[in-house]
């Protein structure tokens, strides 16, 4: 895509969300071979050591071969070959049906093992079944990496099953964070170039509270070099990051949030809540092993921000606070001057990762207002119209955006004039909106 030109149109992100809710979350936008979308992800963060490398390849390998001939329901399309660093199609002779020796010509050279599959014809297109995974050598500070991404229609279905296959994953690798939800489909392929799912993330997480990001290249640190031996400010060994549905607390988490797992289930004591306990073998960050403790949070939801803030949500974000990672790097790239496309900053970062707190206005004060709470809201709710400065004006009428103050930020708008831009402020980015004018904050945003 162009970055001198919008990504969506305001009319086209009111068709993105409308569609994605109307069509199960495969709904996708963007150039042909590159269509992005909304789906659920599953992903695990896992420490290993260098003489634990063969054996935790073997079983990212069988978590591999599982998914393939017992989860999916449509055959992958492209399949990558690690030794020749290349994605063949499936019945390519070239495609090992052992992949045990290039585990072991991957620890000779102390290289990363990578596996990696998906349904789409191009890398670039948001899967509705795909596998990524990065072994880590142990040596660097990188932590191993698995993500799945899979059916929307299928897990419909076939609930009991995923859940079983989740938990079965956990158990055999033992993963630090774990995280299951929704997001803007990456695959986890994409290393470099992500811009659109940037944009796409950005401009979904101002309608859904229950999207979730997940970037596993710049997120996938630990980082062995603080006084506890264990994490940085901006990378995910530093906390924890804000839950959407199902997480995952280590024992190493549980000892740095304080909390016993008898504290933590009376917690989260709800009968919407699933809390499964699954062994850990002591590992160098935690030696003493223990349970882990797979959190799920009621149904998988994407929660539209006009039904209002999910209290699951709220609860979960509660308890995880105290160990939350509030300055998570959310971008793949780096943003520059004269960008014409949202993306988080980051004051907005800050926002978004905290917009379970009690004190949050996250995407507005007023947006927050128009839900009932708890995730059940007026149904008839229309989304809020966005646009930023320097775009045409979409819709005839008041805008108003809660980053300037008084009648700054409240002005009425003719189609075709020019949003107003501003000088940096301290709430963050400047973003118009339009709602109804007697749901139109006043000049005090009350």
């Amino acid at each position: 895509m162009s970055t001198a030109e919008l990504f969506l149109e305001p009319d086209e992100i009111e068709d993105f969300i409308k569609e994605t809710l109307a069509d199960d979350y495969l709904y996708s936008v963007g150039a042909e071979d590159s269509e992005i979308g909304i789906c659920p992800y599953v992903a695990f963060y896992i420490y290993n050591e260098p003489d634990e490398f063969v054996d935790l390849c073997a079983r990212v390998i069988e978590v591999f071969k599982e998914f393939e001939s017992q989860i999916i329901d449509e055959p992958f399309q492209l399949i990558w070959r690690d030794e020749k660093q290349d994605w063949l199609t499936p019945g390519d002779p070239r495609l090992p049906s052992d992949l045990m020796p290039g585990v072991l010509r991957a620890q000779a050279r102390a290289e990363t093992f990578v596996v990696g599959a998906t349904d789409m014809s191009t890398t670039s297109q948001t899967a509705r079944w795909a596998f990524d995974a990065w072994v880590d050598d142990g040596v660097g500070s990188r932590y191993t990496r698995v993500k799945i991404t899979f059916r929307q229609r299928w897990y419909a279905a076939n609930q009991g099953q995923w859940h079983a296959f989740v938990q079965r994953c956990i158990a055999r690798l033992q993963p630090d964070q774990c995280y299951s939800g929704f997001e803007v489909g990456n695959g986890g392929f994409n290393i470099m170039g992500a811009y659109e799912c940037d944009v796409l993330e950005r401009i979904s997480a101002d309608y859904f509270f229950g999207m979730d990001i997940d970037h596993p290249s710049p997120m996938s640190f630990h980082n062995f070099n603080r006084e506890d031996g264990y994490g940085r400010d901006v990378i995910l060994g530093a906390g924890i990051r804000t839950p959407t549905w199902c997480f995952m607390l280590s024992p190493y988490w549980q000892a740095k949030l304080g909390k016993t797992e008898a504290q933590i289930r009376a917690e989260l004591n709800d009968s919407r809540i699933q809390i499964t306990s699954i062994p850990y073998a002591p590992n160098k960050i935690y030696p003493q092993g223990g349970n882990g403790l797979w959190i799920r949070l009621g149904d998988l939801d994407m929660y539209p921000v006009d039904k209002g803030v999910p209290d699951l949500l709220v609860k979960a974000n509660r308890l995880i606070r105290p160990i939350r990672c509030d300055e998570l790097q959310l971008l793949t790239l780096d943003p520059w001057d004269d960008d014409p496309n949202p993306r988080f900053d980051y004051q907005d970062s800050l926002r978004w990762m905290r917009r379970f707190d009690d004190d949050s206005d996250w995407p507005s004060a007023e947006r927050r207002r128009t839900g009932s709470g708890g995730g059940r809201g007026s149904a008839g709710a229309e989304p809020t119209l966005r646009a930023m400065p320097g775009e045409p004006v979409p819709r005839a009428g008041l805008w108003y955006t809660p980053a300037l103050p008084g009648e700054a930020g409240r002005r009425r708008f003719e189609i075709g004039q020019t949003l107003p831009s501003a000088d940096s402020t301290d709430y963050g980015a400047v973003v118009w909106y339009w709602r109804p004018e007697d749901q139109t904050p006043d000049a005090t945003g009350a």
